[in-house]
């Protein structure tokens, strides 16, 4: 089998989805969260690539600790491919309780200014990602396939980024 023939799943013994995890499915306590990071962090380090949910979470943002997981596969040098469901760019998802200074910045509710790139999510994520797609974890897994084919998989390599509807990456 080819080296990126096999895309699989968490395994069940990683996934924290399951009874007695502390902090997950039951209440824990702040140490009982470093074997959780830890966990996260073997995953990233033993992947040969990442495909990442940065669909807006708690709010008008990307989850920070996918964020995170983004950085840290970026800085081991691990093509990431990004996939969000929400086909907003981050200048439209602010705009609606934001500003406009008198020179023509957005400011969102928090009168912190907000990036007009026509990216979908921040700056520093979009250019840590390979590819950003919009739609689902399959878009994403086979953007990330075409990509390895092409040999386009170098981390941020800053690919235009072109709104792709979902399933337009399909098989």
């Amino acid at each position: 089998m080819a080296r990126y023939g096999a895309l699989l799943p968490i395994p069940a013994n990683q996934n924290l989805d399951r009874p007695g995890v502390s902090g997950i499915t039951v209440p824990g306590k702040p140490n009982d969260a470093a074997p959780v990071f830890e966990s996260c962090l073997d995953m990233i380090r033993s992947c040969d690539a990442m495909v990442a949910n940065i669909t807006p979470f708690r709010g008008d943002e990307p989850d920070s600790g996918t964020v995170f997981e983004i950085a840290t596969a970026y800085a081991l040098g691990k093509p990431v491919v990004a996939y969000t469901l929400d086909t907003r760019l981050t200048h439209e998802r602010h705009a609606h309780n934001g500003s406009i200074t008198a020179n023509g910045a957005l400011m969102c509710r928090s009168e912190f200014l907000v990036e007009q790139f026509g990216l979908p999510c921040n700056v520093m994520v979009a250019q840590a990602c390979s590819a950003i797609v919009f739609g689902d974890a399959v878009n994403g897994l086979h953007r990330l396939k075409s990509l390895l084919a092409e040999k386009r998989v170098l981390p941020g390599c800053g690919e235009s980024f072109a709104p792709r509807v979902s399933g337009e990456d399909g098989p």
